[in-house]
């Protein structure tokens, strides 16, 4: 069976603190549930102290206790701490005992842990107590080494009632809570639609019991429950055993508030915005702020403060709580439009219940800086010297100024010429207290301003017998410890430690160690210190490390690919760690750097030719050395292969006709190429284009073309067509010739044989007398005789030219000849 987690409290708070009183309870539970699991069964000694009894619950104030099976008791040290002894679950006849390691006085504690009886029984500390502060500590003595000790867990209660305002009207938006009055566990719930509750397990003995506004507008005052009636007054109720409280009604009043509406210029809401309420001191005449902070605005820039009827209240606005996060900050403002405090308007609540609005309308000041977490350590006393860390503001860089200040009563005053991180405390310190203020600024941001205690000159306060320092080595794998000696005296509060990694925060540790890891390599590792012994002043150390930066895992990188021009080689650069490593890549032609060649790849270039190839890898990670490895070179670059297909032939064979060269896709481009046309084998002299004209020598021949690639850094290679069919004679083109002159006997005609192709073209005349050919009539011109009177003349054209087929066209024939 587990052990149960002992519920440590304080002194009880206000329940507005509720929240804060939890969360240090549920921290204090779970050191305490380690520390008993870790210590286990406490070993025999040859003095044995016993604690031993019964256990019974009491379920009603009338009834007769019964006997309590599966409660746990436990013995706790008698201190603040409560730190877990012994202990043991009792039996089903309600009995239990356990031994103690060492006489002395021990706080008891009895739950029922997670057993069903943890439903009915409240747990308690030895005297009716909620909590260990006021519980009675019980004694063994080696006079008397056994105390019988017959505890008695109460059951819870339950109450039930309804919720409403003046008018009668259900509220539903109120938390009602029953709070142990010495600390401990926390019951809430809420009412239904008609206002209507039940809460269950309140806790017996002393409990506040209270019904709050939950509605976040601060509409109702809170009531308590003091045992018959709701009250107006802060007061803690009797909760007898099992007691069932029926028509526990509570009558909210309307709560006196000053509500104010915070937006920009355009009318939207500003979220965190800080404000200040002042409430005029008719005493002193002062306007006296509130002993809290910091107080921002709700989501919907709504501000509330309790206002009390007849008091002179003034409001201001002072954007300065960088604990929200936003993009810009809003200058400064007081009610009602007023820069200063002291021009600001009064707010009065002239009756109970009113809700006294104020507007803001603010503008922006600037973007908004992130403050470091400051801390000022050192000792305050004359002759020492405080130191104040600002920790990491952003975005970088931001300038940071420093001033110290001090503070007695109403008297606050900066100290002169005091502007460093540092500051040598004076004689004239004494009694004074001494602040810390860093002011950050940064073109286009709000200037932003933090301050931070350091002490109260000259007063008694805790002491720490060794200076502050880190211990261990500082590198990943290594743990780092605190080593501040022995604090005096015992501290009530503390001692907390926090830890920053370069200035950031850093929670994997809240103890005096801290172990390091690869990600700390090169950082800066901090550690702070506060404890506080109340009312000696608080003791506050600082100290910082180095660590050394980490080693990179680094193979000899290797080239894959071929060392030849044109091919692509790769860095394969193996497994770098811790993982992840930034690589970056320079590949070297013969020892020389590539300029421009910084990919994991590279292709081969002409310059590449003859040479060897190596790449160096280059690992970067922050907080590791940089480490850079070569690869071992590679062959001599060879030449590279051209891709080169077969060139094809297009056109006729045909003299006259033109040939073309078809190359292909030639590679890598750009290849430059050459072309070389042959004549049945013999290279034609000056036919070097990628087109040819057949001319009369090609008759009857097979025409090939060659072509040559060419590209620097590879094999030339040279690629020849197939032959083309025989050339064929080439066809003349001629027109149809006509005749001119007059057709009579002594005149003179004139052939016209029009434009023949392709030119020159030779031609040829005969002139005929109806279809017989004149005798001599070859020429160009004819005189017609007596011999053509009465017929019909025509000519016939003859071309001619080599390679050509001869072609002969026929005039049509003339009238006849007068």
């Amino acid at each position: 069976m587990p052990l149960p987690r002992p519920a440590l409290s304080r002194p009880h708070r206000n329940p507005r603190q509720g929240a804060w009183v939890r969360a240090r309870a549920v921290l204090a539970a779970a050191v305490l549930l380690a520390a008993a699991l870790l210590a286990g069964a406490v070993p025999a000694h040859a003095a044995t102290y016993t604690f031993k009894g019964v256990v019974k619950g009491k379920l009603t104030a009338t009834a007769t206790p019964a006997v309590l099976g599966n409660a746990w008791v436990g013995a706790y040290t008698n201190d603040s701490n409560a730190s877990f002894v012994a202990g043991a679950w009792s039996a089903a006849d309600g009995t239990y005992s356990f031994t103690v390691p060492a006489a002395g006085s021990y706080k008891i504690w009895i739950t029922c842990g997670n057993n069903p009886c943890a439903d009915t029984y409240a747990d308690e500390w030895n005297g009716n107590s909620s909590g260990s502060y006021d519980s009675t500590p019980l004694a063994v003595t080696d006079a008397a080494p056994t105390t019988v000790y017959n505890p008695q867990l109460e059951a819870y209660g339950t109450m039930s009632g309804r919720v409403t305002n003046s008018a009668g009207q259900p509220v539903t938006a109120v938390e009602i809570s029953a709070s142990p009055a010495n600390g401990g566990q926390y019951r809430t719930t809420a009412p239904d639609a008609n206002g209507y509750y039940t809460l269950t397990k309140v806790p017996p003995n002393q409990a506040y019991i209270s019904v709050r506004d939950d509605s976040g507008k601060r509409l109702y005052l809170e009531q308590y429950w003091n045992g018959t009636q709701a009250v107006d007054t802060y007061t803690a109720a009797t909760v007898p055993p099992g007691v069932n409280w029926t028509g526990a009604n509570f009558l909210l009043k309307n709560e006196t508030v000053l509500e104010a509406t915070v937006t920009d210029t355009a009318g939207a809401p500003i979220s965190g915005a800080g404000y200040i309420p002042y409430v005029y001191n008719d005493a002193t005449g002062a306007w006296d702020g509130p002993q809290m902070g910091p107080l921002t605005t709700d989501g919907n820039g709504k501000a509330y403060w309790r206002m009390v009827v007849g008091k002179k209240y003034k409001f201001c606005i002072s954007d300065t709580d960088y604990g929200v996060t936003r993009q810009y900050r809003y200058k400064s403002e007081c009610y009602d439009n007023a820069a200063t405090l002291d021009t600001a308007a009064v707010l009065t609540a002239t009756a109970a219940g009113q809700r006294v609005q104020a507007n803001f309308q603010l503008e922006v000041a600037g973007l908004s800086l992130s403050p470091g977490r400051i801390f000022a350590y050192g000792s305050a006393q004359p002759g020492q010297t405080l130191t104040v860390d600002p920790g990491v503001w952003g975005p970088a860089p931001v300038t940071l100024t420093y001033q110290w200040h001090r503070t007695k009563g109403s008297e606050a005053a900066d100290i002169t010429g005091a502007t460093a991180a540092t500051y040598t405390v004076t004689s004239a310190d004494t009694g004074y207290d001494i602040w810390a203020k860093v002011t950050g600024t940064k073109s286009g941001y709000a200037p932003h301003t933090d301050i931070v205690h350091a002490g109260q000159a000259g007063a008694e306060a805790v002491t720490a017998s060794k200076p502050f320092t880190v211990t261990g080595t500082p590198s990943p794998g290594n743990t780092l410890t605190v080593d501040h000696g022995t604090l005096t005296p015992t501290p009530d509060f503390g001692p907390y430690y926090d830890w920053f990694v370069n200035g950031v925060a850093d929670y994997r540790s809240n103890t005096r160690t801290f172990t390091l890891t690869a990600a700390d390599a090169g950082k800066k590792v901090t550690a702070r210190l506060s404890v506080h012994a109340w009312p000696l002043q608080p003791y506050y150390g600082q100290a910082t490390v180095t660590v050394a930066p980490g080693t990179l895992t680094a193979p000899v990188p290797t080239i894959a690919g071929t060392a030849k021009v044109g091919s692509t080689l790769t860095a394969n650069p193996g497994t770098w760690g811790p993982s992840p490593v930034t690589l970056a890549y320079q590949w070297f032609r013969s020892g020389t750097a590539i300029s421009g060649a910084t990919a994991a790849t590279y292709p081969l270039a002409a310059a590449d030719l003859g040479k060897t190839m190596t790449v160096r890898v280059t690992g970067t990670k922050a907080g590791y050395t940089t480490v850079a490895k070569t690869s071992a070179a590679t062959a001599a670059v060879v030449a590279g292969t051209l891709t080169a297909p077969v060139p094809t032939v297009t056109g006729t064979a045909k003299v006259g006709s033109t040939l073309t060269a078809n190359p292909g896709t030639w590679g890598p481009a750009p290849v430059t190429l050459a072309y070389q046309w042959y004549r049945s084998g013999t290279a034609i002299s000056g036919a070097t284009a990628a087109k040819y004209q057949l001319a009369a020598a090609d008759l009857g021949k097979t025409l090939t073309v060659r072509v040559t690639g060419t590209k620097a850094g590879y094999t030339t290679a040279a690629k020849t067509s197939a032959a083309t069919a025989a050339v064929a004679a080439g066809t003349l083109s001629g027109p149809t010739p006509t005749i001119t002159g007059t057709k009579a006997v002594g005149s003179t005609l004139t052939a016209n044989p029009g434009t023949w192709g392709p030119a020159p073209v030779t031609l040829a005349y005969q002139w005929y007398r109806g279809s017989t050919a004149i005798t001599g009539a070859t020429g160009q011109t004819y005189k017609l005789v007596a011999a053509d009177k009465g017929t019909a003349i025509k000519v016939r054209v003859t071309g001619t030219k080599s390679g050509y087929t001869t072609l002969a066209r026929y005039s049509a024939a003339t009238s006849l000849i007068g």
